[in-house]
């Protein structure tokens, strides 16, 4: 099994993306987390509740989830090496990893004072620096003196959780009683189609950008408002030519909500990759969040950001 946070540049067809042409542009390979899905957490007891604005949601608890259920340990490290089995150059995050990053950076969040405006599920994924996320579901099933496993993988998309290739069914029946033995049986046949699909997916999200959500507000002693004249253009214009050039082809900018005091953007598409001094490389909703109040600081404009998962960003002009 391949676990690295480090990706060499690869063509498309170094994916082996069936029925897909070869492309001609370098494309950084996908990074994919394995997770138990929500509802094998809540079948198991494995949730706890976040107050998200005042609305209590139940979320997964995968620390718990690891540490009490070796099956599902068992069954994600199947599927990882299930994956690299058929595609090498597929990089997978170590959900143990992602969520021991994510408790140190709580600590440190809590001890300067921090907001708890994100849930400890968001902050998982957003140490994973995931593209996609592999959320898995499977239940033993007894009939009789034999066993069948039945299970359900998606799919989805790491900034915006729009779940894409689900696939489902049961395996044949068996004298094991082991689920992770039973499921990777199970899905063993079905692989190259749902990696088929998931990097189809990762090859228009390449084209197309990934969707960022950008929700900008000046503060109440912010000395600026989206109105202020900033040399030639408004604030609330120098924030929208800066999106629209960090973006693919201005796509998202369209479905944007405003006032005096604020910008909310649904989606914007970023490219995946920027090229950096001459270098290819990654870039998540952070790179542009950053680049973003750079840019914002060279107009005499003090702001700030804060990611809330992978997929939205929160700016704060001061």
């Amino acid at each position: 099994m391949k676990i690295s946070k480090c990706a060499a540049v690869l063509t498309l067809a170094a994916l082996a993306i069936p029925g897909i042409a070869p492309a001609q542009k370098a494309m950084t390979p996908p990074h994919i987390m394995i997770v138990p899905d929500l509802i094998y957490c809540k079948a198991h007891g494995f949730v706890q509740t976040f107050d998200n604005n005042g609305v209590i949601e139940e979320i997964p608890d995968y620390e718990k989830a690891l540490t009490e259920d070796p099956s599902l340990h068992g069954a994600i490290t199947q599927m990882a090496s299930l994956i690299n089995e058929r595609n090498g150059d597929i990089v997978i995050v170590d959900l143990q990893e992602c969520i021991n990053n994510a408790k140190k950076d709580a600590a440190l969040s809590s001890a300067n004072g921090g907001d708890q405006s994100e849930s400890i599920e968001e902050a998982i994924i957003r140490n994973s620096n995931a593209d996609i996320l592999v959320k898995l579901q499977f239940d033993l099933l007894k009939h009789g003196p034999e066993y069948r496993v039945s299970y359900t993988i998606r799919g989805t998309d790491a900034y915006t959780a729009n779940t894409f290739a689900p696939l489902e069914g049961v395996g044949n029946p068996s004298t094991s009683a082991n689920p992770v033995l039973l499921l990777r049986e199970a899905v063993y046949g079905s692989m190259d189609d749902f990696l088929r699909r998931m990097l189809r997916h990762y090859s228009s999200m390449y084209d197309k950008g990934r969707m960022v959500a950008f929700d900008i507000k000046t503060t109440s002693t912010a000395g600026h408002n989206m109105n202020s004249i900033l040399g030639e253009v408004t604030l609330r214009e120098a924030i929208d030519d800066f999106l629209y050039d960090n973006s693919v082809d201005g796509g998202g900018l369209e479905r944007v909500k405003g006032g005096d005091t604020f910008l909310q953007y649904e989606g914007v598409y970023i490219p995946l990759t920027a090229n950096i001094r001459g270098r290819v490389r990654r870039q998540g909703a952070k790179d542009v969040a950053q680049r973003l109040t750079n840019h914002l600081a060279n107009l005499g404009v003090t702001a700030d950001f804060k990611i809330i998962g992978l997929g939205k960003v929160n700016i704060f002009i001061r």
